[in-house]
Parts: structure tokens; sequence; C-alpha cells
């Protein structure tokens, strides 16, 4: 039978409920899959918030797919906040009774999480995977929320956790997701957003053609149907009433003496005086201003899982840079990869006229690509694939041990000639994502001599050990 647990936070509140409690640091000493969900004190929702983060970001789906409840003593806390959970228990009625029926409530996402394949051992480190396997666990349709406390304008609540930085990934991870067809998208609104800094508050703002100043007064036009007399409002303003400056008679009904086609606008720092004045938009966030047709216009969607999102949720999501790699350079399998080592390595020693070389690379931010990707990711992977093949040549033999870490056997080369060689290929790659991202990927990269003696597992897991994130 599985029970709630409690996280402890920070906060210096005792929990009123006879619940067992574990520390955020102790969490992967407990058996998880008896762990019915998660609660957390939100009393000082800032404390209970940072715990949730730890949670959604841990890499184990056993743990970061558990559902979470809030203990809540009052509903003061931004909405978003409160819809990132699954659900509250208000602390002045929690009882034994209430702690069993989220039991029952939340026993099917454990049920799906349970079944999963490999959940025992599983690291899920691909953040677009993450929120594809909660979106799926919850068998739910994602829905933006609108909020003042973002950039963005929206939210959506359940992600927010996952994600380390404020107004950074969640749309474009969700657009990557809709675009490998694993997730479906659904029309809710649109929304402007700055061009340079993404902010979606804006001021849309009047302003004078002549000088660009918004010091505007502006004032109606009255047209007289007796003496097609036209002029500004105040012009006619006559004590309480309206009065034709030239013919002097009083103006008693719109529509039947007179009406309003127009307005005018007066500059107060030129002087200037128009009728149709320049429209600016002003960023609230980085105060930057241009026309309306410069900003950026963004469809709001609510999503939900796809057919082949739920296969790819329950069994593993197929690396796409990965994926085009092979189709432009055969991929070895990490066993098939140690035999041709030991084959290079015994022809080296036996025959002692050439030299080969042992290249690890490393891609430190592969997450953050598919983030600042999105729907682009397939195409420009495309690119950085091709870049690959044009450094590497076919008698090279390339692994991957993940999507991120790359081994390379470069038979014939000398370790001088592969380092030129790999350079080349680091130099590629940065100028490829700067000139489409204006961002630079960090690569770790190490360059080995294949001899007899080599320890490959051992000088693999160095590689590893010495470059962890």
């Amino acid at each position: 039978m599985r029970k709630p647990w409690v996280i402890k936070t920070d906060n210096k509140h005792s929990v009123p409920v006879n619940v067992d409690c574990v520390a955020i640091d102790q969490i992967d000493s407990l058996p998880v899959e008896d762990v019915a969900y998660w609660l957390i004190d939100m009393r000082i929702w800032q404390d209970g918030w940072q715990t949730l983060c730890q949670v959604r970001r841990h890499l184990s789906p056993k743990v970061y797919l558990r559902p979470v409840v809030f203990l809540m003593e009052s509903m003061e806390m931004p909405a978003e906040i409160q819809k990132a959970a699954d659900g509250h228990i208000n602390l002045v009625s929690v009882d034994n009774a209430i702690l069993e029926d989220w039991v029952s409530r939340v026993e099917p996402v454990n049920h799906w999480i349970n079944h999963l394949a490999h959940v025992d051992e599983a690291q899920d480190t691909n953040i677009a995977f993450k929120v594809l396997r909660l979106i799926t666990s919850r068998n739910m349709e994602l829905e933006p929320v609108t909020t003042v406390r973002r950039n963005s304008g929206y939210v959506y609540p359940i992600l927010e956790p996952l994600f380390g930085k404020r107004d950074t990934g969640v749309m474009e991870t969700l657009s990557f997701l809709e675009s490998q067809h694993l997730l479906t998208g659904k029309y809710v609104s649109k929304a402007h957003y700055c061009s340079h800094c993404g902010s979606a508050f804006l001021n849309f703002k009047e302003s004078c053609p002549h000088c660009s100043s918004d010091d505007l007064a502006v004032d109606e036009l009255v047209h007289h149907f007796k003496c097609a007399y036209i002029a500004e409002m105040s012009e006619f303003k006559h004590g309480d009433h309206l009065q034709c400056p030239k013919c002097e008679r009083e103006l008693r009904h719109i529509g039947v003496d007179y009406d309003k086609p127009s307005m005018v606008f007066h500059c107060n720092q030129c002087s200037h005086t128009f009728q149709d004045p320049k429209i600016m938009v002003a960023c609230y966030n980085c105060g930057r201003s241009t026309e309306p047709e410069n900003q950026i216009v963004k469809v709001i969607q609510s999503y939900s899982v796809s057919a082949i999102g739920l296969n790819a949720a329950e069994y593993g999501l197929e690396a796409l840079f990965t994926n085009i790699l092979d189709s432009e350079l055969r991929l070895y399998s990490i066993n098939a990869f140690h035999d041709f080592f030991h084959v290079e390595a015994a022809r080296i020693s036996r025959y002692k006229i050439s030299s080969s070389s042992l290249a690890m690379i490393q891609f430190r931010d592969i997450d953050q690509l598919y983030i600042k990707l999105g729907g682009r990711a397939q195409e420009v992977f495309a690119e950085l694939s091709a870049i690959f093949k044009s450094v590497l040549r076919q008698s090279d033999i390339i692994t991957a041990r993940n999507e991120s870490i790359f081994f390379v056997i470069m038979t014939e080369t000398k370790k001088q000639e592969a380092y030129r060689a790999i350079e080349r290929l680091q130099e590629d790659v940065v100028a490829l994502f700067k000139n489409n991202l204006d961002f630079s990927p960090q690569l770790v990269i190490s360059i080995e001599a294949i001899d007899e003696q080599m320890d490959l597992e051992k000088t693999l897991e160095d590689f590893l050990g010495n470059h962890a994130v």
C-alpha cells in the first residue's frame, strides 16, 4: 500500500499531520515506488516552491513524476504556483481520510510510472523528454495560464519547476515536441512580444509623426450640418452648450445638428497638429520602442500528447541528433566500438608504422540547444551532422555514449593531426550556432594516442569523470 511522504522544507513550522518525513537530499534512500505522493508545506510558499523545483529537477522518473500535493493554510499565493502541484489540502481540515482519499486519486499516475520501461535505473537528463513524460503521466491537456509574474505573460504551471531560469525554454521546448509530432497543439490565443527581449508587456502609444513625442493633446472634430463648418470641439463650446462659431446656431443633438467625424492631435512638444498619429510600441521590460509590425507575434496553444508521444514517453525518446548523425555517418554500438579499438590497437602495436588517435567529444549544453532551437531543431541538427561528416573520414569509427558524448577512433591520424581536425570541428560548430542563435555551445575535447597498453574503458571513464558537469 502506497502512502504519502512529507518533504521537509526550510521553514520552521512543524507539519500537523501524522505522516513520515524525508529531507530532499534523502529521497534516493526511500523505496520510492511505495510513495503515493509528496506532501509539501506551503505556509511559506517561497520555501515550498524551491522544494517542488528540487523534486521536479531530480533525474529519476520515480521521483520527479511522482504526484505532489501542497499543504496550504490559505490561498494567498500566485495562482500559477498553486496549479503547479497535482492538488492541495487545507491544513485546517486535514485528516487521515483526506490523505487516504488522495492516495486513491493519484494512483493512476503511480501505476503509469511503475510500468515504465527500465524505470528503476532510468536517469532522464533530456528536459524535453521530462516535459513529455510529465504531461503524459497526468493524461492531461496542458493549458496556459496568464500571469504578470513572467515576462512571457503565459505559463504552463506544472512545467515551471522543471526549468532553472524564469521565462526560459518552456514554450521553445513545447514547440520542439510539437515539431516532432509528440505533442498536438490547439489554438488558444495570440500574443505580441518585444523583438529585443521577448517580453509580452508592451505599451502601444500614439506619438507625433514629426518629433516622435507621445506628449499629445487630443480633441474631437465637429461637423455642423447646417453650414458645413468643421472645427475642433473646443471652438464650438460656448458655456454649457455647443454653438457654431461660423453661423452662431446652437447645436443640440448629435446626428441631427452635427456629427464627430474624426479626432485631431496637438503635439505639446513641437506644436505640430495632425489627424493620423504614429503608433509606437514601448517595452516595459527593456524600454526599447519600435513600430508594431516589428514585434514578434506568437500563437499560444494548449497541448495534448499524440499517439507517437504516448509511445515515446513510455519506452524512450530516440535522440534526434544521434538519429540524424547516424543517417550521415554510421554510428557503431559501444560494443562494436570496443572491438574496433582492440583491432586497431593490435595493428598499431604489431606493425609500428602508423599512428591512430582516440577523440572524445562532449556537448555540455545539448538540452539548451533543444530549448533554443524549438521547431528548428531537426534542420539545425542536420547542419551539425554535415559538419561532423565534413571533418571525419569514412575510415573513422564513431559511437555515441548518449546524445551529448561521442567517441571517435581516428585511424592513421597522429595526435597532433587529430587535434587540428577536432578543433576545426569545434570552430565550425560554434560558427553554426553563433550564426543561427547567437549562442556558443560548450564543447569539451580530449585526444589520446592509441596503443595496446591503453585501457579503453578507463580512458573513457576518466574523461567522463574529469569533465562531469
